[in-house]
C-alpha cells in the first residue's frame, strides 16, 4: 500500500557421392583384370557391407518430413483474452516480456522471478523491505509518468492503483490489466492473479508451498502469552493510524492467527484498511500485543516521542507489561517478498520482548 521466439532448428544434409569408375576392357590385360576383380570382391566380403541407396537417403527423408510437418503445424498463439479484476476483457501476451507495474506491491512479481522493466518506485523505493531486489527496474514515477512508460515500450501494463485519471491513455500504450479493484485482495489470491498474467503459475505454486511451510514454522517458534490480542499502530509524519485489514495485519491475523481487538475487528468487517486516531483514542483499539510501526523521518520521530511520553500511553496495560514491539514501517506491505521476510522479523521481535 502507498500511504504506494520461436526456436530455430538448423540442420544440414550431407550427401556423399561415390566416384564412378569406368573400366575399359582390354583383351591384352584380361587375366590381370580378373585377378584384380577377385581381390576387390574378397575384400568386400571381409568388410562391412555398404548401405543400400534406400538406407542412405532415409535420414535425409526423415528430416525433410519433420521439417514439412513443423512448417505445416499451426503456430502457438502469442496473445490471449484475459478478464481482469475490473471485469474488462483484455488481449494480453501469452508470455509477456516487458511488464510495467503500477502500484505499491512490485514484490508480487519479484517473488515469482519476474522483474518488471518499470514500476512506480518514487514513493516506495525507500520504504519497502526489499531494496536489494529493485536494481534494474526503471522508476515510472508516482503518480506515474505516461512519457516514461511509453519510452519503455512495454508489452503489458499491470495496474494496481487508485489513480485512474490517465487509464485510457495507458491502454493505448500497451495492453493494461487491472489487478486490484476497490476491495483489497489478500496476498495469496493476488499472487495467483499476477502469476496468471505473467504466465508463471508454476512458480507461484512453488513459492506458496514454501511460504506456507515457513508460516507453520514461525507459529511454532513464537513465544506468546495465552490468548493474545494484537493491534498495529502506524506512525506516519504527524499522523497515527490504526491498521485494519491491510499491510502488516495480513500477516499478523491472516497467517499467524493472532486475534484482533474488538474495535479492530469492526474495522476489518467494514473493509477499513486503516483509520487515523488521536492519542486519546489509541487505548480503544490496542490489545495485549502492540506493534508500533515507525520510521526515522523527523516528523515521525517527533510523533513517536510525543506518544510514548503521553500520560494516556502509559496507562495502557500492554505498555505497562512491556508488550510493545517497535518495528520499521517498511513491514506495512503485504506483498509476498515482504510477507515472507516479515515472518522471521516477527519471531525475532516478539521473542526478544519476552
Amino acid at each position: 500500500m502507498i500511504l504506494f521466439s520461436d526456436n530455430d532448428y538448423h540442420y544440414s544434409n550431407f550427401r556423399q557421392k561415390g566416384d564412378s569408375r569406368m573400366f575399359k576392357s582390354n583383351t591384352l590385360f584380361r587375366p590381370l583384370m580378373l585377378l584384380s576383380l577377385l581381390t576387390v570382391l574378397l575384400s568386400g566380403c571381409a568388410g562391412t557391407p555398404a548401405a543400400s541407396n534406400t538406407e542412405a537417403t532415409t535420414p535425409q527423408t526423415s528430416a525433410q518430413n519433420q521439417a514439412d510437418i513443423a512448417s505445416n503445424s499451426p503456430a502457438e498463439p502469442s496473445m490471449r483474452t484475459y478478464t481482469d479484476q475490473a471485469g474488462r476483457e483484455v488481449e494480453i501476451p501469452v508470455t509477456p516480456e516487458r511488464i510495467v507495474y503500477i502500484g505499491s506491491n512490485p514484490g508480487d512479481l519479484l517473488a515469482i522471478g519476474v522483474k518488471p522493466i518499470g514500476a512506480s518506485l518514487s514513493v516506495i523505493a525507500s520504504q519497502v523491505a526489499y531494496p536489494d531486489l529493485l536494481e534494474g527496474i526503471e522508476d515510472v514515477g508516482y503518480p506515474y509518468s505516461l512519457e516514461k512508460i511509453t519510452a519503455l515500450s512495454p508489452d503489458l501494463i499491470l495496474f494496481d492503483d487508485w489513480n485512474v485519471e490517465e487509464f485510457e491513455t495507458l491502454e493505448k500504450i500497451a495492453p493494461t490489466a487491472v489487478i486490484g479493484a476497490d476491495d483489497p485482495i489478500d496476498m495469496p489470491e493476488r499472487l495467483k492473479i499476477v502469476a496468471d498474467l505473467a504466465n508463471q503459475k508454476e512458480a507461484a505454486e512453488k513459492w506458496m508451498a514454501a511460504y506456507e511451510q515457513k508460516v507453520e514454522t514461525a507459529k511454532a517458534a513464537l513465544n506468546l502469552p495465552d490468548n493474545p490480542t494484537a493491534s498495529s499502530l502506524l506512525l506516519l509524519g504527524e499522523t497515527m493510524y490504526i491498521m485494519g485489514n491491510q499491510g502488516f495485519n495480513q500477516t499478523l491475523y491472516g497467517r499467524l492467527d493472532l486475534a484482533p481487538t474488538d474495535n479492530v475487528q469492526k474495522l476489518i468487517d467494514q473493509d477499513e484498511r486503516f483509520i487515523d486516531v488521536s492519542n486519546e483514542l489509541v487505548p480503544d483499539y490496542v490489545g495485549t500485543e502492540i506493534f508500533l510501526l515507525t520510521s526515522t523521518d523527523t516528523e515521525t520521530v517527533a510523533t513517536q516521542n510525543a506518544l510514548l511520553n503521553s500520560s494516556v500511553w502509559k496507562t495502557i496495560p500492554a505498555v505497562q507489561q512491556g508488550r510493545v514491539h517497535i518495528m520499521d514501517s517498511k513491514w506495512n506491505f503485504d506483498d509476498p517478498v515482504t510477507s515472507e521476510r516479515l515472518l522471521d522479523e516477527l519471531v525475532k521481535t516478539i521473542n526478544e520482548t519476552n
